[in-house]
C-alpha cells in the first residue's frame, strides 16, 4: 500500500507543478530552459518543434511519468533541464523521483532542505517518512510522519500510512484509530477501507469488515486485493460462493499470482469437494512455483484422497524433503511403503507417527505388522504387546491386537468385531485380521476382508485394503 501512496503523490505533484517547472528560470548546461531537440526525451516524444515552444517541456515530463509511469526518464528529463534553481514544488518532485530510482541519499538531501526551509511543509515531511521507510530507518520514519501530521492535520495519506504501519506491527488499536481518521478525511480511499476491514477481521468483527470491503470494491472494482481480502472474510462468514467468485476475479486480473490459485483451491477442496477444480488450481501453483510447500501438501492430500497413491507419495516425499518435521506426512508415507512391500521403511514411518501421536493405536500396530512382514518377529511381538496395553480385555481392539500377537485362533477377534457398536472402528479393525491372513498365506480370507472394506474411503485401513486388491495405481 505504501507504494500506492507514493504513486499518488508523484502524479498529484507533477500535475500541480509541471507548468511552474516549464516556466522557471533554471538552466541546463547550454543555458536553455527547455529539453533539447536532440535529447532522448525529444526523440521519444517526437517533438521536433520543442525549442520554439518551451512550454512543451512540461508536457514532455508529464507524458514520461504520469502517462508512462517511467520515473527514470522523467528524472532524466528533469536533470537535463537543470535542477540547480528549482522552486520548492519542483524540488519536491525531484526528490520523489530520486527516491523512486533508489537514490536515497540524494533524495534525503533535497527533502531535508525543504523541511529545514519550511517546517510546515507537510508534503516534504510525508515524503521524507516514505524515504526513511524505504531505507529501513524506523525511528526517522516515525519522526517525519509525526511532523507531517503536525504540519497538516488534514493529510489523509499520512494517517493511512500510520495505520498501515500499525497493521504491520499487529497493533490493531493504533491501526484502527489512524485508518478511521484517514477515512474521515478521504472516505473513498480503497486502501484505508481495506486496511480498516483487516483490523475488523483480525479483531473478530467480521460483520463490520464485510461492508468496508464491499464499499472498496464498489469504488474500485479492479482493485484486486480488496477482493482477495473480501474472499477471506466471506470464507470466515461461510459465504463460500462469494469467496470463490472474488478469487476467480483476482485470477482473471493477476493470472501469475500463485496465492490466488492456492486460496481458491482451499475453498474448492474444503467446502465444495471440487477435486477437479482444486487440482487445476494447485497445478497452476506448481507451474508458477514448483517449490510451493503448501501446494505440495494439498496436492499430496488430494491425490491421496483420489487414490492416486504413486502421485501422492511423490508429493509427500517432496514435502518431507523441504520440512522433515512435517508430522502429517509420516502416516501416509508409512502407508505407501507398506503398499509397495517396503516394510522396514513402513515401520520407520509408522514409528515416527506414533511418536507424535501416542494415543492412536494404529501406528504402533502397523509398525508391528511391518516388522512381522520384515521377518523381525521379536520386534513385532514387542510392539504388539505395547499396543495391547492401550486397551481393556474384552474390547474389540484388544481382541484384534491379541490375534495379531498370538496369530492363532481368530474366534475371539471375529466375535468381538461382530458385536462392536462403533461401526467405523469395527470396519477399520477388520483390516488387521486381513493383514494377518495375508501374512499366513490365507489368500481367500485376506481377500474377503479386503473386499469388505476396500470401497470405503477416508481411513488408512480402507486405502490399504483397496491397494491390496488393486495395486497402488488401481
Amino acid at each position: 500500500m505504501v507504494r500506492y501512496y507514493e504513486n499518488i503523490i508523484i502524479s498529484f505533484l507533477l500535475a500541480l507543478t509541471l507548468l511552474l517547472f516549464s516556466c522557471n528560470t533554471s538552466t541546463n548546461s547550454s543555458g536553455s530552459n527547455y529539453v533539447a531537440e536532440d535529447s532522448p526525451v525529444a526523440e521519444q516524444t517526437e517533438q521536433p518543434e520543442l525549442e520554439s515552444h518551451p512550454e512543451n517541456a512540461a508536457a514532455v515530463l508529464d507524458l514520461l511519468y504520469t502517462q508512462t509511469g517511467d520515473s527514470q526518464e522523467a528524472l532524466a528529463a528533469l536533470e537535463e533541464a537543470g535542477v540547480d534553481s528549482m522552486d520548492d514544488e519542483s524540488c519536491l518532485v525531484y526528490a520523489i523521483l530520486l527516491r523512486d530510482q533508489g537514490r536515497l541519499d540524494e533524495s534525503r538531501k533535497e527533502l531535508q532542505f525543504l523541511v529545514d526551509k519550511d517546517s510546515d511543509n507537510a508534503e516534504a515531511w510525508y515524503n521524507l517518512a516514505l524515504l526513511e521507510y524505504a531505507a529501513g530507518n524506523n525511528e526517522a520514519r516515525n519522526s517525519a510522519l509525526d511532523s507531517a501530521v503536525s504540519a497538516d492535520k488534514t493529510m489523509a495519506d499520512a494517517y493511512a500510512f500510520k495505520g498501515n504501519l500499525a497493521l504491520g506491527e499487529s497493533d490493531w488499536d493504533k491501526a484502527e484509530v489512524n485508518l478511521k481518521k484517514a477515512l474521515e478525511l478521504k472516505p473513498d480511499s480503497v486502501e484505508s477501507l481495506t486496511g480498516l476491514a483487516w483490523v475488523m477481521a483480525k479483531t473478530e468483527r467480521l460483520d463490520d469488515a464485510l461492508p468496508l470491503l464491499d464499499k472498496a470494491v464498489e469504488i474500485d472494482p479492479e482493485f484486486v486485493y480488496a477482493r482477495v481480502d473480501r474472499s477471506r472474510v466471506n470464507v470466515a462468514l461461510r459465504n463460500y460462493n462469494d469467496a470463490e467468485k472474488d478469487l476467480s476475479f483476482a485470477i482473471s486480473r493477476e493470472p501469475d499470482v500463485q496465492w490466488h490459485y492456492l486460496d481458491r483451491a482451499r475453498i474448492r477442496l474444503r467446502y465444495f469437494q471440487d477435486y477437479e477444480g482444486a487440482l487445476e488450481d494447485l497445478n497452476n501453483v506448481e507451474r508458477l512455483d514448483p517449490d510451493n510447500f503448501f501446494a505440495m501438501v494439498y496436492l499430496a492430500g488430494l491425490h491421496d484422497d483420489l487414490r492416486h497413491f504413486k502421485l501422492a507419495e511423490n508429493y509427500y516425499q517432496r514435502v518431507v524433503a523441504l520440512r522433515s518435521d512435517y508430522i502429517w506426512a509420516y502416516m501416509p508415507l508409512g502407508k505407501f511403503a507398506w503398499m509397495e512391500g517396503r516394510f522396514e521403511d513402513a515401520s520407520m514411518w509408522f514409528l515416527k507417527a506414533a511418536a507424535e501421536d501416542a494415543e492412536d493405536f494404529r501406528f504402533l500396530l502397523m509398525a508391528g505388522l511391518s516388522q512381522l512382514r520384515s521377518g523381525n518377529t521379536l520386534e513385532a511381538d514387542k510392539l504388539f504387546s505395547e499396543t495391547l496395553r492401550m486397551f481393556d480385555r474384552g474390547e474389540s481392539a484388544y481382541e484384534v491386537v491379541r490375534f495379531c500377537a498370538e496369530r492363532s485362533s481368530d474366534y475371539y477377534a471375529i466375535n468381538a468385531l461382530n458385536k462392536e457398536q462403533n461401526e467405523a472402528l469395527g470396519e477399520r479393525l477388520w483390516f488387521y485380521l486381513g493383514a494377518i491372513y495375508e501374512y499366513e498365506k490365507n489368500e481367500i480370507g485376506a481377500a474377503a476382508v479386503y473386499t469388505r472394506i476396500a470401497d470405503r474411503k477416508g481411513e488408512m485401513e480402507y486405502d490399504l485394503a483397496w491397494a491390496a486388491l488393486n495395486g497402488m495405481d488401481g
